[in-house]
C-alpha cells in the first residue's frame, strides 16, 4: 500500500492511501473518507499529487503519533489481515476477501483476539456505516488491501532452484503480473473455448514444462513452457509453506 499526500476538493492535504499496483486511492488517513479528495463515481486525478505536507487536522493528528494518538487505519488493517491470513492458513483456504467473507471471518475471529476484540466485533457489525448506509467501513478496504499484498508476495515464491515458467496472477484489488510456477501451485485452465475452467495441482516443473494434475482420474498432464500461457487463464495461489494447510478448492 502506497501512502502519499494529495489535494482535496477544499483545499486541505491528506494523506492518502492508494493500491500498489494501480494506484487507486483507497481511503485517506483521517475519518473524512476518500471523497474529500475526490467525488463520487469519479477517479483520483494524479495531478492532485502534492509533495507538500498534510494541512488536514485529523491527518497530522495520527502523523504526528504524539501520546494517546490514534494509530494509523493502515497499521491497524495490517494486523488485523495478519490474524486473518494466519487464520487462513490454519484453516487450509485461502482467506476470502469480499466483504461479506471479511464480515464472518471478524465474526468468529472475534472472541480470540484479545485486545482488539472491540474493534473486531465493531467490524464483525457489518460493512456500513449504520448512520450512512453508503459509507463503507475503510478498515475492510484497508485490511483487503494488505491482504491482497501479502498474496502478491506469496504468488511471486518458489521454492529455490525452481525452472522458470510463468504464468498470469490477477490481484483480488486489481492489477495483474507475471508470475512463476512452482511445485504445489494451483492453476486455472483457460476455458474460453470450451467454458469449463478446471483447476489443476502443479506437480512437477523442469526445463521442459510442468506437470498438472487435476485431480480427474487420469495421470497429470504435461505443457511445455510454450504452452502454459495459453492454456492456463491464471495462478490462484502459490505452493503451500508448512507449518500451512494444503488449500481446497
Amino acid at each position: 500500500m502506497d501512502r502519499r499526500n494529495a489535494t482535496g476538493l477544499n483545499g486541505q492535504i491528506h494523506e492518502a492511501l492508494f493500491n500498489s499496483h494501480t494506484g487507486f486511492l483507497i481511503d485517506v488517513t483521517c475519518n473524512a473518507t476518500r471523497y474529500t479528495v475526490v467525488k463520487p463515481y469519479t477517479q483520483f486525478d494524479p495531478a492532485l499529487l502534492t509533495k507538500a505536507p498534510a494541512t488536514c487536522t485529523g491527518c497530522r493528528t495520527i502523523l504526528d503519533a504524539a501520546p494517546g494518538a490514534p494509530r494509523h487505519p493502515a497499521d491497524i488493517a495490517r494486523e488485523c489481515a495478519d490474524i486473518l491470513l494466519t487464520d487462513a492458513d490454519t484453516r487450509g483456504y485461502p482467506p476470502t476477501l469480499d466483504d461479506e467473507g471479511l464480515r464472518l471471518a471478524f465474526t468468529r475471529l472475534a472472541p480470540d483476539t484479545g485486545h482488539l476484540r472491540p474493534l473486531f466485533e465493531d467490524l464483525a457489525r457489518g460493512v456500513y456505516d449504520p448512520q450512512n448506509s453508503y459509507r463503507t467501513q475503510p478498515l475492510y478496504a484497508l485490511t483487503r488491501e494488505h491482504l491482497a499484498d501479502t498474496l502478491t508476495e506469496r504468488a511471486l515464491q518458489v521454492p529455490p532452484n525452481t525452472p522458470k515458467v510463468t504464468v498470469r496472477y490477477v490481484r483480488h484489488t486489481g492489477g495483474e503480473l507475471q508470475v512463476p510456477v512452482g511445485v504445489g501451485d494451483r492453476l486455472t485452465r483457460n476455458g474460453l473455448a470450451s467454458g469449463h475452467w478446471p483447476t489443476g495441482t502443479v506437480t512437477a516443473v523442469d526445463t521442459s514444462g510442468i506437470l498438472v494434475d487435476f485431480h480427474d482420474g487420469y495421470p497429470p498432464r504435461h505443457y511445455h513452457q510454450h504452452e502454459v500461457p495459453r492454456c492456463f487463464a491464471f495462478k490462484r495461489n502459490r505452493a503451500p509453506q508448512p507449518p500451512a494447510a494444503t488449500p481446497h478448492s
